[in-house]
């Protein structure tokens, strides 16, 4: 007779209750579950956006003190001042740009080309600005060469600041120093920092930047 009784009872299985309870717990389960997955998705692509942003700057800085390592100190002699042989070095420099002759990469078209680190307007930000490059052939015997539109890419977008100095002798009375401005010299400054500050809110950060110029004789052209 107790046999028959634990029988029916296995036989009568959950309440209601009993499997409403169970649907909740499993409910709460599944929903920590998820949480879990959608903040453990957020940390990985935080993670991966500053990784993204970190590498893009690593290789921008590489990009930039290639060409400014490899600057040749080229020297031209405009038509207005060809009588007289009166030289006028390519090379200019001020605290927010800086144009320089050098070489580029077979990618970009290979060669000796005219370039320019300067600043434009973000449309992304107020108050922020793109880090730009531009670049056009180097034609010494080319008149019209100033005529030509240069091509540009942007390298940094939302930048708050770029701050350029150079090291060199100004004086020769006097010990090199760092400057704010280097132009009308003929030699290449010995040592050119690139600084870019971003905004406080942005996380991406940007090393110090000092290049050493392949520093040689000035080289005159003609045109």
């Amino acid at each position: 007779m107790s046999h028959r009784c634990d029988l029916r009872t296995a036989e009568h299985g959950f309440t209601l209750l009993e499997l409403l309870v169970a649907i909740t717990l499993l409910g709460l389960l599944m929903t920590a579950l998820f949480g879990g997955l959608r903040l453990g998705a957020r940390v990985w692509e935080t993670a991966d956006t500053r990784l993204d942003a970190s590498a893009r700057l690593q290789i921008v800085q590489d990009f930039i003190r290639q060409r400014l390592t490899e600057t040749l100190p080229l020297e031209t002699v405009p038509l207005e001042l060809a009588e007289v042989g009166v030289p006028k070095p390519l090379f200019l420099g001020t605290a927010e740009a800086v144009r320089f002759a050098s070489l580029l990469p077979e990618n970009l078209g290979a060669g000796v080309y005219l370039m320019e680190l300067a600043l434009a307007e973000s449309n992304h930000a107020e108050g922020s600005r793109n880090l730009l490059l531009r670049w056009r052939p180097f034609e010494p015997d080319d008149q019209t060469a100033e005529e030509v539109e240069p091509e540009q890419r942007v390298l940094i977008e939302d930048i708050e600041a770029l701050e350029l100095s150079y090291f060199g002798t100004v004086d020769p009375e006097q010990p090199p120093d760092w400057w704010q401005a280097w132009e009308g010299r003929p030699e290449l400054p010995r040592l050119i920092r690139l600084q870019v500050r971003f905004a406080d809110n942005d996380e991406r950060r940007w090393p110090e930047l000092i290049v050493r110029p392949m520093v040689d004789r000035a080289i005159a052209f003609g045109f």
